[in-house]
């Protein structure tokens, strides 16, 4: 399993498949995103949008306002 420090940085993508190595705080987070990287096959990979956010509407995460 990933951790949130490396999933948060938005640079690992985790495909459908395993959304079990996505930590569970994640799903509950507006910034949690996904992309199909093979259009028409269903391949979709969740990644963490909080750094590709625009600076003047930029929401706190649930990771980041909470103990982990």
């Amino acid at each position: 399993m990933i951790t949130l420090e490396e999933f948060r940085t938005g640079q690992l993508s985790i495909p459908v498949t395993d959304l079990d190595s996505i930590p569970d705080c994640c799903f509950a987070c507006p910034s949690l995103a996904y992309k199909e990287f093979s259009v028409g096959q269903g391949l979709y990979y969740y990644f963490c949008g909080y750094y590709w956010q625009d600076e003047t509407t930029r929401r706190l995460p649930p990771c980041l306002g909470a103990e982990i």
